[in-house]
């Protein structure tokens, strides 16, 4: 029996039962691989699912929770205001972003956000499981190459907060992490607002506010609903999304606007309607206009610029910070700095400096380096407020570029003369507005012993016995450096410049009076220092801001508070330099008429065509390398200067070219003004009549001189009016057939015959002029009075006792005497002159 037998015999002797069926092959093997495969799979998953378990909580053991700090958003646009509130430029770093408050957002604005983000926003503790979960397996999927979003609001935040932009499985973990731990800790609201303030609707513009400023000049608040769907459709891709980059965009636009709006009608947040009348709504998006444009583009204007020097100068000195820290300061934190600029006058001025016009010499200049310059500030008296400024020719390209009014140095000329001299010795009592000097040759060059230094302008020609009132007029260098050197002395001139901060310790010599300066001046600094001719006598420190506040309101500088002022001059010095500068826009060198009208460069007038009072003076430096004007009304002081980069001669047609420039603008910026006067004579002042030849009270000759009365009203401080009588002009008997080299005739002899003897008033100086050269007869024109100077001890040369017989004692040759004086007879068959004529107005140093 085979053996397979006997097992069945023996089966046989078994209870039987009941037979199973047996699987196929096929299935047993299917059956063994699948079942490896789940225990190999489960084996895995024990093993990845520690492996991912361990990373995952390493993942979250390494991640740190968002701070306070964090959350604080402090990259914000800075705003620059007028002085009348309004906006005129807004200063980004690298975003521009504008700060909201939870009241300020409407609810279409965060409901659009929830609609389109994260519709179970309001439900989930800052992950939304099934989000995530469908994002992971798109992730798996997709080998890292997932579409889906499954990031929340509130995850969307903590990445714009962390800068984390990893496509990683880390970077995924922990913001989920984050943003539960930060669910923890704000509100709904709060983590909804923080994100508004901080999405990106491309070029730089960050928040919801900015958004609605950029696209449709808005407040957020005042945004339609369609409006909102249309700023909460842009953030998803700014490039594809924004409306205002052509009309694909915009086309791209409307119909996620349309998707947003969708989503927030299925989900309940607007009605049928709403949705409807959303969507037919036209949106207008704004297209801001050259102003705008230029207030919030890259090129700053002058006044900005300066502005931010001194923000940043200020912040440095009271927050002791570095540089950099305040620039961040300005340019991330919202600041309010609120400005002096008058934008009218502003106006007015970029347009003047920009007018091809206005520097003719450009038309044929291309290279902008060549270019005629100017510059100009003006400044209200008052306040010491600088209401506007520009410093080049030409539209403003780039920011921070050179600003003359404010960064150049250059010699001042004339126009330093008041606050170096005049003002100072009047002020210290050494000299009067009615105080005579000797305009003549003088040798101050201790180098040049034989050469005269200073001289008055390219002609070289002199007044004489002249006073101060006049010298000022006139521009005389000569008196200019005499006051300087007899009366004043280069230590009481550096005290005084200091008083008006202009601060030179180094610059005790006769140039600086003349305003040759080793530093140089600006048009800030000429401004400021006039200032205190138009306040009483008092300095106040330009500014060009009033107060800086932080994103919340509080103030961080106040600049009125902080702003110096001293007493730079009495009262009465202030009254009468402005007296004396009154005389130079009427009389003097700013008194030419601007061709082809009937208007003196000086001279302001409203648009009512009522003369508003103005002073100043004029300055030319060497060479005519530089012209300026300070001149100023009881409104404004306005300093202009015209010149070159590189100093040179201008031409003769550039010469007024200053004067016109601030004639332009003080015009323009007076045009609304009422009329208004200096202040009145204060106490302390008293008028005398004079005689402008000795500065002394009238003798009885002074009315008499060849050239018209010399008697005048002049004002005073009081005490300083003069006592004595004049013992300038006195009476003599010449005989006019016999001259000296000059052609003046001499003294009458005994000898000469009583038909040539006259009786005439003459000038004699208080100290003699002992010329180099007594024989150059030039000195008959170059000094103006020389030919009224008697010639002291100088008798006729032509009458002795051998051709006369000597003159009765009785007979005097007065029958051209009048009840008031003399007649003056002609000289040499001539009639001298009897007016004084201008010097081309020229006030240069020489």
């Amino acid at each position: 029996m085979k053996p397979n037998e006997k097992a069945a015999v023996g089966n046989e002797e078994q209870p039987k039962k009941k037979k199973k069926k047996r699987s196929s092959p096929y299935a047993q093997f299917t059956f063994a691989v699948v079942k490896t495969v789940l225990v190999i799979l489960i084996s895995l998953g024990c093993v990845f699912g520690g492996i991912l378990g361990g990373a995952v909580f390493g993942y979250v053991k390494n991640a740190t929770p968002i701070t306070a700090d964090q959350l604080d958003i402090t990259k914000l646009t800075s705003f620059i205001y007028d002085k009348d509130g309004n906006e005129i430029a807004q200063i980004k770093g690298s975003e521009n972003r504008v700060l909201v408050e939870h009241s300020e957002i409407p609810d279409n604005m965060r409901n659009a956000f929830i609609a389109i983000e994260d519709s179970r926003f309001r439900s989930h503790n800052g992950m939304d499981i099934k989000r995530f979960v469908g994002a992971a397996m798109e992730y798996i999927i997709t080998f890292g190459n997932a579409s889906y979003g499954g990031s929340t609001i509130t995850q969307q935040l903590v990445k714009n907060i962390t800068g984390n932009e990893e496509s990683t499985i880390k970077r995924k973990v922990q913001e989920a992490w984050q943003a539960m731990a930060l669910e923890n800790v704000l509100t709904k609201d709060q983590i909804l607002d923080n994100y508004m303030n901080r999405i990106t609707t491309g070029s730089g513009v960050y928040g919801v506010q900015a958004a609605a400023k950029k696209f449709f000049n808005k407040d957020v608040k005042d945004l339609s609903l369609a409006e909102c769907a249309c700023i909460a459709g842009i953030t998803k891709s700014p490039g594809l999304y924004d409306p205002t980059l052509g009309e694909k965009n915009k086309a791209r636009n409307k119909d996620r606007q349309e998707t947003i709006l969708d989503e927030m009608l299925r989900q309940g947040y607007i009605s049928q309607n709403e949705h409807d009348e959303a969507i037919a709504e036209q949106l207008k998006f704004y297209q801001p206009k050259d102003e705008d444009k230029k207030s919030s583009a890259s090129v700053q204007s002058y006044f900005v610029d300066y502005v931010l020097t001194q923000v940043k100068k200020d912040l440095m000195k009271k927050y002791n910070l570095s540089s950099d820290a305040a620039s961040i300061k300005i340019y991330n934190s919202g600041l309010n700095i609120y400005t002096t600029q008058d934008s009218n006058i502003q106006k007015i001025m970029t347009e003047e400096f920009t007018n091809i016009k206005n520097f003719p010499a450009n038309e044929k200049i291309s290279n902008p380096d060549m270019q005629a310059q100017g510059a100009m500030i003006v400044v209200d008296p008052a306040t010491g407020q600088i209401r506007g400024m520009y410093g080049q020719y030409g539209t403003k390209e780039v920011s921070f570029a050179l600003n003359r009014a404010t960064d150049m140095k250059r010699q001042a000329g004339s126009s330093f003369k008041p606050i170096a001299v005049y003002a100072p010795a009047i002020d210290l009592g050494l000299i009067t507005p009615g105080t005579v000097i000797d305009d003549v040759p003088v040798y101050m060059d201790t180098t040049k012993p034989n050469t005269p230094y200073p001289t008055n302008a390219e002609s070289g020609t002199y007044q004489g016995l002249i006073n101060i009132r006049k010298a000022i007029t006139k521009s005389q260098n000569v008196v200019a450096a005499q006051v300087f050197r007899d009366y004043l002395k280069p230590e009481n001139s550096i005290k005084y410049l200091k008083k008006v901060n202009i601060d030179r310790p180094d610059e005790g010599y006769i140039s600086m009076a003349l305003g040759g300066l080793r530093d140089g001046v600006n048009p800030l600094d000429m401004a400021a220092a006039f200032v205190p001719f138009v306040n009483q006598g008092m300095y106040i420190e330009p500014i060009s801001y009033t107060k800086v506040t932080d994103d919340k309101g509080n103030v961080l500088l106040d600049r009125k508070q902080d702003q110096k002022s001293n007493v730079a001059y009495k009262e009465t010095t202030a009254f009468l330099m402005t007296s004396m500068m009154k005389d130079v826009v009427t009389s003097g060198t700013a008194a030419g008429y601007i061709p082809d009208t009937n208007l003196r460069y000086g001279q302001v007038k409203n648009k009512e065509g009522k003369t508003i009072p103005t002073a100043g003076k004029t300055g030319t430096t060497e060479d005519y390398r530089d012209k300026w004007f300070v001149g100023y009304s009881p409104y404004y002081v306005g300093a202009s200067w015209y010149g070159y980069n590189t100093p040179k001669s201008l031409k003769r047609t550039e010469w007024n070219q200053a004067l016109l420039l601030w004639n332009k603008v003080m015009n323009r910026i007076h045009s609304n003004l009422e009329v208004k006067d200096f202040d009145p004579a204060p106490e302390g002042i008293v008028k005398k009549s004079i005689c402008i030849d000795s500065g002394k009270l009238p003798g009885p000759y002074c009315a008499s001189d060849p050239r018209g009365s010399r008697i005048s009203t002049e004002y005073f401080a009081k005490g300083t009016e003069p006592k004595d009588e004049c013992d300038v002009h006195i009476l003599a008997k010449v005989d006019i057939s016999s001259k000296d080299i000059y052609g003046r005739p001499l003294l009458a002899t005994e000898y000469c015959p009583p038909n040539l003897v006259q009786e005439k008033v003459f000038i004699r100086r208080p100290v003699p002029y002992l010329p180099k050269d007594p024989s150059n007869k030039s000195l008959a024109t170059a000094i103006k009075d020389w030919m009224y100077e008697l010639p002291q001890g100088e008798y006729c040369t032509i009458h002795n006792a051998s051709t006369s017989h000597p003159a009765s004692s009785s007979n005097t040759g007065n029958e051209n005497q009048t009840g008031n004086g003399f007649t003056v007879p002609p000289i040499g068959g001539e009639t001298l002159p009897t007016e004084e004529l201008p010097d081309d107005g020229m006030d240069v140093i020489p």
